[in-house]
């Protein structure tokens, strides 16, 4: 495309707002595979998934790609809520942790560090 059709493209005075054109996003090529587990293997990842609030599918991918590029996670829970912890290749020589001071119902005070 020449600069001068690019140009004009860009010019607002020349958008056609009469006769717009509706067209869906083009999404990045995909590869679906299937992957066989034994019945008490699927429903512990099940589970699991579920206990993080993301499908099957999603959680299968997530764990797949952070075991292809050496990276590890790990998911706790805090007072009900979940969080994640991920790490690289390297492990970091210090850990910051960063909360909230939240009092609970009993007017209890909640101990943080950080």
């Amino acid at each position: 495309m020449s600069k001068k059709n690019e140009h004009d493209l860009e010019n607002q005075e020349n958008w056609d707002y009469e006769h717009l054109e509706t067209r869906e996003p083009v999404k990045a090529p995909r590869v679906v595979v299937s992957v066989a587990f034994r019945r008490q293997d699927f429903e512990k990842v099940s589970e699991y998934a579920e206990h993080l609030g993301k499908k099957v599918s999603e959680f299968i991918r997530e764990a797949a790609l952070e075991k292809a590029v050496g990276r590890a996670s790990v998911t706790f829970d805090v007072f009900g809520g979940a969080g994640s912890l991920w790490f690289g290749n390297n492990f970091p020589n210090t850990t910051q942790v960063h909360t909230l001071a939240i009092e609970r119902e009993t007017r209890e005070s909640v101990i943080t560090s950080g």
